[in-house]
């Protein structure tokens, strides 16, 4: 870390996003967040799986489950391109789950998951395992590529206070809205703040990054 920043450096990280009720959104959701939706009724679900090589706490791999919500935004400042309210993080070391949870206040799976990564023509797919039982699998696809520098902002809240961090992502980006992945989510507790058969299991939107860095502002705590 340096100039008051922390980054992460990784592999690949691979992104869909889902509709799901707005219902069952606002289930996840603390109050004083509010849900962006797609259409009447219907909000959005996103997963995130990250392949990292190097950070303060060696290489990991970590995936995010969190709902999109409305930004905060200032005059002058930078638009971010989505924020999200991530609601269950879980990664393959302990090592960076205390990390997390200490810097960032992200509420985990407190034991460690297995990512299983497949490279395959044209796509990448994230299998997630946790105590030794199947949970998620996200297939994403690529498109064309181009070198990218992306604002995203989280909330995240504590029994202490609620907090904003800014990230920013760099790296080769392939974004495309062809509906050619998939996500299948098991029953297991790791998801039980989804009704899962009203999830979709088409994306609206496939994100894929590679060779890239995640670069963490300092964390806000909001008022």
């Amino acid at each position: 870390m340096t100039d008051g920043k922390t980054r992460y450096s990784f592999r690949n990280a691979i992104n869909g996003f889902f509709e799901f009720p707005t219902e069952n959104a606002r289930r996840i959701l603390p109050s004083s967040l509010e849900p962006v939706e797609l259409h009447h009724g219907t909000s959005i679900f996103a997963m995130t799986a990250f392949d990292f090589t190097e950070s303060m706490v060696g290489p990991y791999g970590e995936v995010v489950m969190a709902v999109v919500v409305a930004p905060l935004v200032k005059p002058g400042h930078r638009l971010p391109k989505a924020a999200m309210y991530p609601y269950r993080v879980a990664t393959t070391t302990r090592a960076a789950r205390e990390h997390a949870i200490e810097r960032w206040r992200l509420p985990h799976w407190m034991e460690d998951v297995a990512i299983d990564w497949s490279d395959e023509p044209h796509g990448m797919t994230a299998r997630v395992a946790a105590e030794g039982e199947p949970v998620a699998e996200l297939r994403i696809t690529d498109h064309s590529w181009s070198n990218v520098s992306q604002l995203f902002q989280a909330f995240m809240r504590d029994e202490a206070a609620a907090y904003l961090a800014h990230m920013v992502f760099d790296g080769e980006q392939s974004e495309h809205e062809d509906e050619k992945g998939k996500l299948v989510l098991h029953e297991h507790p790791f998801n039980r703040e989804l009704q899962l058969p009203d999830v979709y299991e088409v994306p609206f939107r496939e994100i894929w990054m590679r060779r890239g860095v995640q670069t963490f502002d300092p964390l806000i705590t909001l008022s």
